[in-house]
């Protein structure tokens, strides 16, 4: 194979190469933008999770307060009963009745203060939450923005390559081309390898005197042990 042969297989090789560096980082785009989209999603169900813990927490606040009031009333409608007892037996009954609801009203005004503390802090962690999902949103949308800007860029840079490779294949021997469409076709920048010193760069096994004499005369040699197709590398 002469000089200019070898470097339009190696030229080939590194467009090819270089086409699919550019295809993984498009294809890596959505990948990243995904990353971001599950952050905010996760981050969501946080929030969300929050919220309703903070819902659920306000209205055990409010039933207690509704109870403590309730016992209350109860308390002044036993002491105005005071006032109309028939019998000592009665009178007495009343007031341990009353001191038994005031005591478990003292218990209950301690769990609205401790059910209120707990309004507050689960307050604030909504606070935070909420803040955390519009933070993540607003990378979220950063994120896409960039993403679609490299996207363009990279498949500018794709078709150009595409093109630069049509016009580089044109230089290919005819007795290389055949071989060369069907193993780029559906192996791409993984189709060829470079032999130096008698060892293929592909899989680095050693290939027959034979193969390299065929090397020699521009016909096409395909690595037995790897099925990349070879080229010389380069004298350089």
């Amino acid at each position: 194979m002469n000089s200019t042969s070898t470097d339009t297989m190696s030229i080939l090789h590194g467009i090819l190469k270089t086409i699919t560096d550019k295809q993984q980082q498009l294809e890596r785009g959505p990948l990243r933008v995904g990353a971001h989209q599950h952050r905010v999603d996760s981050l969501t169900t946080e929030m969300e999770t929050a919220q309703q813990n903070h819902r659920d927490s306000r209205m055990t606040a409010d039933n207690k307060q509704l109870q403590l009031k309730s016992s209350e009333t109860k308390i002044e409608e036993l002491q105005t009963k005071l006032n109309t007892c028939s019998s000592n037996r009665e009178y007495q009954a009343l007031l341990e009745q009353i001191a038994a609801d005031q005591m478990a009203g003292s218990v209950l005004e301690d769990e609205i203060l401790d059910a209120l503390e707990t309004v507050d802090t689960l307050g604030e962690q909504v606070t935070l939450a909420t803040k955390t999902v519009e933070e993540a949103k607003g990378k979220l949308k950063e994120e896409t923005v960039q993403v679609q800007a490299e996207a363009e860029v990279l498949r500018r840079e794709i078709e150009a390559l595409e093109a630069e490779l049509a016009e580089a294949e044109t230089s290919l021997p005819p007795e290389i081309r055949p071989d060369y469409d069907r193993i780029v076709k559906t192996r791409r920048d993984d189709s060829m390898a470079s032999v130096n010193d008698g060892i293929c760069e592909g899989c680095f096994q050693q290939i027959t005197p034979n193969m390299i004499a065929q090397l020699a005369l521009k016909e096409s040699v395909i690595c037995t042990s790897c099925g990349r197709l070879l080229y010389p590398a380069s004298s350089d």
